[in-house]
């Protein structure tokens, strides 16, 4: 590894760290508040499982666009993916959210 990478890597690491707080402390802020029941529990696996029909359609996607001549980087392939996973997962809460 280079000294050109390390930022990257702190920035990745530093992040989860931060994420997994983030995390951490809202679940314990919305079990405090009775945040936590069956509706949301629906909401968080209805979202989860649409997420993954985002994904799906996005390997297509890189699959065509890589068949079409199209270069990817591994990085930036599932940098892409997960943009797309976390997007559509975020997405998908909302929708569900306002329907329910």
């Amino acid at each position: 590894m280079n000294m050109e990478q390390l930022p990257g890597l702190l920035g990745i690491l530093i992040g989860a760290f931060f994420a997994a707080i983030g995390i951490w402390s809202g679940v314990k802020k919305a079990a405090k508040n009775r945040g936590i029941d069956e509706r949301l529990k629906v909401i968080v696996a209805k979202s989860h499982s649409t997420s993954w029909y985002f994904i799906l359609g996005s390997i297509y996607c890189l699959f065509i666009l890589y068949l079409l001549g199209v270069e990817f980087s591994v990085p930036a392939a599932l940098g892409i993916l997960v943009f797309i996973q976390l997007g559509g997962w975020t997405l998908s809460f909302y929708f569900y959210h306002n329907k329910y």
